[in-house]
């Protein structure tokens, strides 16, 4: 019998994958100290994970890390929930009615292929160049994604689902009400949480607009023009990937205990 280490598409016992977790966190840890312990890359290009670490103290002290974080993820938050307000009615009524698909669907899935960073100056035109705006790109790069998710989705039920409640008398509204939104939303709801770090990256790119408001992404673009503070720009991304990593936790867990279907 092989070893469940190595076996195709095999699944490990859970306190079985946080140990070996761990323990490629610590390889990965010592090989970077090593290497740059040896003089093998430029310390001011990649600084050592203790001098990483070692930056925390100043950059909460000195630079108001948990005020630009909170910012940055309140700014992300509202952005989340605008963008799924707006998108679960234009993605239902697209992929449920012939007509308005036939009149907008190409064009919403176009959309995906609008290069978004180039639309910031038309978001700065319309909506000035403050935290209001920001949500507003933020909400659009959101928005561009998740209405064609919600629109393929749609068209994914199984007519078999629809064919069941018709011949139980139920009508339209009925049809969608116990059909198209239970089977839509378990499903939409892993598309928003592979589109919201779509947001989170881009978050960084529009904080640099009007940098005095603050954030992570001017907070970033701050230290780059300060000498000798690389460490603390690795330990900014690493507090990105890791709150971000934390918000896919906290919206999968939700996701089982919404639709705990899915994972029967």
């Amino acid at each position: 019998m092989s070893s469940p280490l190595f076996e195709l598409r095999g699944e490990l016992p859970k306190s079985q994958k946080i140990q070996i977790g761990l323990l490629g966190a610590v390889v990965i840890i010592l090989l970077w100290w090593l290497i740059v312990k040896l003089g093998l890359v430029n310390p001011n290009i990649v600084p050592s994970p203790i001098a990483i670490i070692g930056s925390i103290p100043e950059l909460i002290s000195r630079d108001e890390l948990f005020k630009h974080l909170g910012l940055t993820v309140f700014m992300n938050v509202v952005s989340w929930i605008e963008g799924a307000a707006i998108a679960l009615p234009i993605g239902f009524a697209i992929g449920l009615f012939p007509l308005i698909n036939a009149l907008f669907g190409g064009y919403v899935t176009a959309t995906r292929y609008i290069p978004l960073t180039a639309t910031i100056v038309l978001f700065m035109a319309a909506f000035g160049i403050y935290m209001f705006m920001k949500v507003q790109f933020l909400t659009f790069a959101i928005l561009v994604y998740l209405i064609t998710a919600v629109v393929s989705r749609v068209q994914e039920t199984p007519q078999v689902y629809v064919d069941a409640v018709k011949t139980l008398g139920a009508n339209r509204w009925q049809t969608i009400k116990s059909v198209f939104i239970p089977h839509v939303l378990s499903r939409v709801f892993t598309d928003f949480i592979n589109i919201v770090a779509i947001s989170w990256t881009y978050a960084v790119y529009v904080e640099l607009i009007n940098k005095q408001e603050g954030g992570i992404g001017a907070l970033i673009q701050n230290l780059y023009f300060r000498q000798n503070e690389v460490d603390k720009l690795y330990m900014l991304i690493l507090i990105m990937v890791g709150v971000g990593f934390c918000f896919d936790l906290l919206l999968r867990f939700i996701d089982r205990k919404a639709f705990p279907h899915k994972y029967v």
